[in-house]
């Protein structure tokens, strides 16, 4: 089978990578890898990795933009997931990852949202979501 063909084969489901406006509800599509080829997106200083095939998904990470660095959390949620992470000091390439290992209902939104924790108050550095299609 040609190169087409087989990414045609492939195809069979998609995983829409969006990026959440400042609104919850809000999900701007960014484009349609598929989660085993790293279907990912970033919001402001935060992004979102998943991983897996078609509606299986293997982990969701989260993580910082380049010169994102930021002391507090991560929480991802969506999909009957629903964790946050250590407060800590978040640099470039440290991840935060929630294993999940199985499938999640099509359709579902992944999102995960830093939050910068400043002399008692939190501020949020960005949500990104990806959506799980069939």
């Amino acid at each position: 089978m040609d190169s087409v063909g087989a990414k045609v084969a492939k195809a069979r489901w998609l995983v829409r990578v969006g990026v959440s406006a400042a609104c919850a509800g809000a999900l701007v599509a960014a484009g349609a890898p598929s989660a085993s080829a790293g279907a990912q997106g970033c919001n402001q200083r935060t992004c979102i990795e998943v991983e897996g095939s078609g509606l299986r998904v293997e982990s969701i990470s989260a993580a910082t933009t380049w010169n994102g660095d930021f002391t507090g959390h991560f929480h991802i949620w969506g999909g009957g997931i629903d964790t946050n992470s250590a407060t800590g000091f978040w640099g470039y390439h440290q991840k935060f990852t929630v294993p999940v290992h199985r499938d999640l209902p099509n359709g579902a939104v992944l999102c995960a949202e830093g939050w910068e924790h400043l002399n008692g108050r939190m501020e949020s550095r960005g949500r990104a979501c990806a959506e799980v299609h069939f």
